[in-house]
């Protein structure tokens, strides 16, 4: 479910139910042309469909953090990761198809994930299996 599809009025009561956060990282530098910026955004699509559409009822897609500049980022994304969680979500996961963001994972992010694209012509069913099992078991953990 993407953030706007939530109505303000149903929040409060569908809050104990949307309790994790997809939070989708483009990782843009801008250093891309057009194409690649289009290439780039339909690839976090394609992956970012692999947790929105099997767990709508749990997951709320916020807005993608576009561009990234310098070393930051892990530090950017603690500290939004908290304040979700402050927000009242219990589970944040950071999704991302940048190819050197390894580093980027924070501390207060539950899961992080980075989709190599290259290889998601070939092996997307295996891919779409691994982030399912990655989401099943941050939720078994916890609960």
């Amino acid at each position: 479910m993407k953030f706007n599809d939530v109505p303000a009025q149903e929040w409060p009561d569908l809050k104990p139910y949307l309790d994790t956060c997809l939070l989708p990282v483009t990782g843009l530098t801008g250093f891309e042309d057009p194409t690649q910026v289009t290439i780039t955004l339909e690839q976090l699509r394609d992956a970012l469909e692999t947790i929105e559409l099997p767990y709508k009822g749990r997951v709320v897609t916020y807005p993608a953090l576009h561009y990234i500049t310098g070393t930051q980022i892990r530090d950017q994304l603690n500290t939004i990761s908290l304040h979700l969680k402050r927000m009242g979500f219990r589970y944040i996961i950071v999704l991302t198809v940048h190819k050197e963001a390894a580093e980027w994972k924070a501390e207060e992010t539950d899961l992080f994930i980075a989709v190599d694209m290259d290889q998601w012509t070939t092996e997307s069913e295996q891919i779409k299996s691994s982030i399912s099992k990655q989401v099943q078991q941050l939720w078994q953990r916890s609960d």
